[in-house]
C-alpha cells in the first residue's frame, strides 16, 4: 500500500513538475463560484448560465496547471489585494447602518479616508487624523 503512494506521489510530482499547481485564494474563489452558481442552475434552469458555468471551473484549472508561477503570483496578489478593499468597503457600509443614529461618517477629500462623526446637529470642521487636513461638514 505505502509503494502504491509513494508511485503515486512520484508520478504526481512529474507531472505537475514545474507547474503553478497552489489552490490560492483565486482559485479557491473560482472553485466556490462554480460550486455556488452551479447548484442554482439545478434550480433555475438557464442555458446562458450552464454555459458560464464551466469557465469558473476551467480558469481555475488553467490557473492551477499554468508553468508561468510569477503570472500567477501575481494575479493572486491583485486579486487578494481587491478582495480586500471589497471586503473593507463592506464592513464600512455596515457600520455606517449600524452606527446611523448616533454617528455620521464622511470621507476625506485628500486622502480618501472615512471619518466617524458623533451626529450633533450643525457644522462643524473635522480634523482627518491620516492625514491632518482639516474640512467642514454639515450634519443635519
Amino acid at each position: 500500500m505505502l509503494e502504491k503512494l509513494l508511485m503515486l506521489k512520484q508520478t504526481y510530482d512529474r507531472i505537475m513538475g514545474d507547474r503553478y499547481g497552489k489552490l490560492d485564494t483565486l482559485n479557491k474563489d473560482l472553485l466556490i463560484v462554480w460550486l455556488a452558481i452551479g447548484f442554482l442552475n439545478l434550480f433555475f434552469r438557464n442555458i446562458l448560465v450552464g454555459f458560464i458555468v464551466p469557465v469558473f471551473l476551467l480558469a481555475a484549472a488553467f490557473r492551477f496547471m499554468s508553468t508561468n508561477t510569477v503570472k500567477r503570483l501575481s494575479e493572486n496578489r491583485k486579486y487578494v489585494a481587491f478582495r480586500e478593499n471589497v471586503i473593507e468597503f463592506f464592513k464600512i457600509q455596515y457600520k455606517r447602518i449600524a452606527e446611523y443614529k448616533t454617528h455620521r461618517y464622511y470621507k476625506c477629500k485628500n486622502c480618501k479616508a472615512y471619518i466617524r462623526v458623533p451626529a450633533k446637529k450643525g457644522k462643524h470642521t473635522i480634523e482627518c487624523p491620516k492625514c491632518g487636513k482639516e474640512f467642514d461638514v454639515r450634519v443635519s
